[in-house]
């Protein structure tokens, strides 16, 4: 027996014989030049069954109320409530308005679903209703899609929480919750949401998409990494917001830097600067600097680093990347300065880091300051595998049961340049390495060694 249809549209749907799918092609066929400027308006399969299901914080987007109300012939506020909602049995007020009856049985959780949506539905809804009446409805949804404030609360302080939360807890145990709460806050986005709780939503979408994008990266999902990393820079251009901005710039840099792409990851990095926020500016210098020591520009290097130094962040943790600290300072000094082929300079640096970071948790941190002091014992004139494998080798124990895809993949970059020379390759600490790397893992770029 099939399932009792949640919304009106529901029913109409399986009185068609519809998937959802095929609704989806229906209305955006239906859509086509019905936005702005006789522009195509579509929607995903997501919003669909959003719809189809009830789950909506507010009503969709004008556009796709019109389209709905072209296909079915009923208002948009109908289609989306119950399909067993009769109208309530009472005089409309001076406005011409009886609200919606729900009745007695209806769980809680169905409660709240109508309750969210705002339903408002004028008497005059089942017959041709007037240009007056219409903009009052739409005056009305305006009024009921602005969120409440708990709900936005909640969302700012999820993104408070993964300041401190997100570098030391397995990246596998965020995903789910950072796509639930992003997916919220694009939902209310995708309502007829004005004012200043637009732009606070704006904000918070494009916050947990740039931690999804983070969590991307570090998974070595870089196409993910990239979509989510464009998304959030979006948001952050119509929220205004430079602290998010630059985290996105930064993290765009690196997506650059580990793709090889060393030129565009400095002019990444470099465009950014100007009027950063004060959090951002450090650890845009040092993204400046580890592309430039690449490109060959060792005197742009070294002087993005000491832009760092000057920069050096004392506050707290803000959304976003970790802070440009004092043990950032140290961590990226030795990762530039290996890049630079002074190692014995990087080791200091590398272990005044690892020393700050102890006992933190802070998994990601840690993993990449031991791949740099890996680089340093080999990026100098007297190199020491053996130090270098058990480097390597720190970073994989640190990075075990935390998901780090993107760490598996640079250590591995390391392990084929020990092995690559046939007396390093035949120490014991090489060996041991290669056995706890997992297997088949593809050879990156140079950047990575």
């Amino acid at each position: 027996m099939p399932p009792t249809p949640r919304t009106l549209l529901a029913r109409l749907l399986h009185e068609r014989h519809w998937t959802v799918d095929q609704f989806v092609r229906e209305f955006n066929r239906a859509g086509r030049r019905a936005g702005a400027d006789d522009r195509d308006h579509a929607i995903s399969r997501r919003q669909a069954t959003r719809w189809v299901a009830g789950r909506l914080p507010s009503l969709p987007h004008p556009v796709s109320q019109r389209v709905l109300e072209t296909m079915f012939g009923f208002d948009a506020v109908l289609l989306l409530a119950p399909p067993d909602g009769p109208l309530a049995v009472t005089t409309p007020g001076d406005e011409g308005q009886a609200p919606l009856a729900i009745p007695e049985e209806m769980s809680p959780s169905r409660r709240r679903d109508l309750l969210s949506l705002g339903v408002v539905v004028p008497a005059s809804s089942l017959v041709a209703v007037d240009p007056v009446d219409r903009a009052a409805r739409i005056s009305r949804a305006i009024a009921a899609s602005t969120p409440d404030p708990l709900t936005l609360a909640q969302l700012q302080q999820g993104i408070h929480q993964l300041t401190t939360l997100f570098s030391v807890t397995p990246h596998a145990d965020l995903v789910a919750p950072i796509e639930r709460a992003w997916e919220d806050a694009e939902t209310l986005l995708d309502s007829r949401v004005t004012g200043p709780a637009r732009l606070d939503l704006e904000l918070a979408a494009g916050q947990f998409a740039f931690y999804r994008g983070r969590l991307a990266f570090d998974m070595d999902d870089k196409r993910a990494a990239l979509t989510f990393l464009v998304l959030a820079g979006q948001h952050a251009e119509t929220a205004g917001d430079s602290l998010l901005a630059g985290s996105v710039a930064t993290m765009r840099s690196s997506l650059a830097f580990f793709s090889g792409e060393f030129t565009t990851a400095a002019n990444i990095a470099r465009r950014a600067q100007p009027g950063a926020h004060p959090y951002i500016a450090p650890v845009l210098a040092f993204a400046l600097a580890r592309a430039l020591a690449l490109t060959g520009d060792a005197d742009g290097a070294l002087d993005a680093m000491r832009t760092m130094h000057d920069n050096i962040w004392s506050g707290p943790p803000q959304p976003g990347l970790e802070p440009g600290d004092e043990e950032a300072y140290e961590a990226h000094s030795a990762v530039t300065l290996s890049y630079l082929d002074r190692g014995d300079v990087a080791e200091h640096h590398a272990r005044n880091s690892l020393d700050l970071l102890a006992q933190s948790g802070r998994h990601v941190q840690l993993t990449g300051t031991h791949l740099a002091l890996a680089r340093a014992f080999l990026r100098r004139p007297n190199p020491d595998p053996e130090q270098a494998a058990s480097a390597v080798a720190d970073a994989l124990h640190t990075a075990a049961g935390n998901n780090h895809g993107r760490t598996e993949t640079r250590a591995a970059a390391i392990y084929h340049r020990l092995a690559a020379n046939s007396k390093w390759a035949s120490l014991d600490a090489v060996r041991d390495l290669a056995a706890k790397l997992p297997a088949h893992r593809a050879l990156p770029s140079a950047s990575e060694v």
